[in-house]
């Protein structure tokens, strides 16, 4: 009888102590990954502030027209406001 109970204790003490690392470990993990996501969120938010700003400084550059017109530099500047218009689809609001 008392072989039995102290069985059951053993084995209920090392199913706890199995459950109990598990827990950790899956609780270490998640906070590696709430680190991960926390970091590549301020990542994003910063590519998309410069994305902002340079829209707004690419829109004051060409203001009267005069680098669209030009023959020498025309095809560049169509060429970066391309690139602007798909990066801004990346525009976080």
């Amino acid at each position: 009888m008392t072989f039995t109970i102290i069985t059951i204790l053993n084995v209920s003490l090392w199913v706890l102590s199995i459950g109990g690392y598990m827990v950790w470990n899956l609780l270490k993990k998640n906070e590696k990954l709430e680190n991960i996501v926390n970091q590549q969120q301020m990542l994003i938010q910063e590519i998309s502030q410069t994305i902002e700003e340079s829209a707004k400084y690419l829109k004051e550059i060409d203001k009267r027209g005069s680098f669209s017109s030009d023959d020498e530099i025309g095809w560049f500047f169509k060429g970066v406001k391309e690139i602007q218009s798909t990066l801004n689809q990346f525009i976080i609001k």
